[in-house]
């Protein structure tokens, strides 16, 4: 079995840098003139708080004892999910809004938006794989796969 939390928390720890740059890069965009403040250019910053406010959820419940009784795998699933989706929106959309900007700078941050949004997409949806996996042990052992290599490693040592 792979270090599974290891690996979680490399993604989380690039979800949540790939979430900030791309936060950035938006309101950069609209920062400059000839990109139009529409419904479009705008939606996403709310995007990006939207995957923050999941993101840090996540964080909050795996890796704070204080936070843990909130934890569910079930609620990690469907939270990857629906960002996955959201990603891939906001690259569609993106790619619509770089089109209606004037400035060759307003489109190059949005073609950049766009590609960010695309690799969002890949990445989140490969930690949804992983919830889902998660989550189904989950159902079947009581246990998360964390917590079942947990308990495997203190009674190896």
């Amino acid at each position: 079995m792979t270090d599974r939390p290891g690996l979680k928390r490399r993604l989380h720890i690039l979800i949540a840098s790939l979430i900030s740059l791309t936060f950035i890069l938006i309101i950069a965009r609209l920062a400059i003139p000839g990109t139009p403040v529409t419904r479009v250019n705008v939606w996403g910053i709310v995007v990006c708080i939207k995957a923050a406010v999941f993101l840090t959820y996540q964080v909050l419940t795996i890796y704070k004892d204080r936070f843990k009784r909130w934890a569910s795998p079930k609620a990690y699933m469907v939270l990857d999910i629906i960002d996955t989706v959201f990603w891939f929106a906001l690259f569609i959309i993106s790619i619509l809004g770089a089109s209606g900007g004037s400035s060759a700078g307003s489109k190059a941050l949005g073609a950049i938006v766009a590609i960010l949004s695309l690799v969002l997409c890949g990445v989140v949806g490969f930690l949804s794989f992983l919830c889902v996996q998660d989550y189904r042990h989950f159902k079947v052992h009581g246990v998360t796969l964390a917590a079942t290599k947990s308990v495997g490693d203190e009674e190896t040592v």
